[in-house]
């Protein structure tokens, strides 16, 4: 097996395996945006034919990366392609200057997700968050959601509102992730990096929500997003402020981020 980065020229073709179609697409996204390129992308090859792949983009610092469209063919050895990918890949990041580098493992696509873990982990990452997801179909009937909140969007409120309730909702988090964050930046940093980090995916400044109890507090956020799938999406973003936790307004902007996103026709 050979492990090399990619010529633009050959990104349809390495993404052809898989189903990989949409992270061609995403890749060229990056690409213009110049938060990625073809020499942060990667691939294995066997017997002439791509049998691997993974790209990475990186955050505005131009420090931290993330992974995605990452695949390994059926008919090669999963951890010896993986090995072979990553052995390249991640002296390629260090290069570049990398100080963090991350990867999500989605069980709900990924039918080797637990081989995905090992691999993982055999590299020396740890994992930061562990999650259970689940997955809503829309049936046609509307998704109602409760009165008890005022919700107003972005583009009422501004960035800056915006921001600020990142911050909030951030304040005594059990996550893993955001408490490394929070250790590593400070809590005054999370609403700018969780802005920054979400518009890159998706901005639709209608979409974004904040809730508000009926004497104008603030109650929390939702953040529905267009994942990279076609016609999927995803509650990017859901928090409630230490001060209104305990009384079910979590449940509130679950509804709203999908009621919002059946509106938008995702399915």
């Amino acid at each position: 097996m050979t492990a090399r980065s990619i010529r633009a020229e050959e990104l349809d073709a390495c993404c052809a395996p898989g189903n990989g179609k949409p992270f061609a697409e995403i890749a060229r996204t990056f690409w213009k945006e110049n938060s990625s390129s073809p020499d942060l992308c990667f691939a294995v090859e066997h017997d002439g034919r791509f049998v691997g792949r993974v790209f990475f983009h990186h955050n505005a610092s131009a420090r931290e990366f993330h992974a995605f469209g990452f695949h390994i063919d059926p008919s090669v050895d999963f951890s010896v392609a993986g090995m072979a990918l990553f052995g390249i890949a991640l002296p390629a990041l260090a290069s570049r200057g990398a100080t963090k580098v991350g990867f999500a493992v989605y069980d709900i696509y990924d039918e080797r997700a637990e081989q995905t873990e090992t691999l993982y982990e055999a590299l020396g990452f740890r994992p930061m968050q562990a999650k259970r997801r689940y997955v809503w179909k829309d049936s046609g009937s509307p998704v109602v959601v409760p009165a008890r909140l005022v919700f107003r969007s972005l583009s009422s409120v501004g960035e800056d509102a915006f921001i600020d309730a990142f911050r909030r909702v951030t304040e005594a988090t059990l996550d893993r992730d955001d408490q490394a964050d929070i250790a590593r930046y400070g809590l005054a940093a999370a609403g700018p990096g969780y802005m920054a980090l979400l518009k890159d995916i998706e901005y639709l400044p209608e979409e974004w929500q904040l809730g508000f109890t009926t004497d104008g507090r603030l109650c929390g956020l939702v953040v529905p997003q267009l994942i990279a799938l076609e016609n999927e999406g995803t509650i990017n973003y859901i928090g409630v402020v230490p001060e209104q936790r305990g009384s079910g307004y979590g449940f509130d902007f679950l509804l709203k981020g999908m009621a919002l996103l059946q509106r938008r026709g995702i399915k």
